[in-house]
């Protein structure tokens, strides 16, 4: 599956900051890796993401967000519910 909203479309800095704002205005928290590898077509690669920030936390902080450090990443609280089951 390719992201991008439609051929020929580049994303810049400022769209790629713009996306991830709207992540965050929808969940309350900036994306982690693996949730914005997984969530569709409306939003650039995280290699797109990467390439044009130098890295993924470069984009966070462009966005106005403390990176999280690298690392395992506290599990959600469904991955919790379903671990203890």
């Amino acid at each position: 599956m390719r992201t991008g909203p439609r051929t020929g479309f580049r994303w810049t800095p400022e769209t790629i900051v713009y996306a991830i704002t709207l992540w965050y205005r929808k969940h309350s928290r900036p994306p982690f890796t693996h949730e914005w590898d997984q969530a569709g077509e409306n939003h650039p690669s995280r290699q797109t993401v990467s390439r044009v920030f130098g890295s993924w936390n470069a984009a966070i902080h462009a966005a106005g967000f403390t990176p999280r450090p690298r690392g395992r990443q506290p599990r959600t609280i469904a991955e919790s519910a379903f671990s203890d089951v």
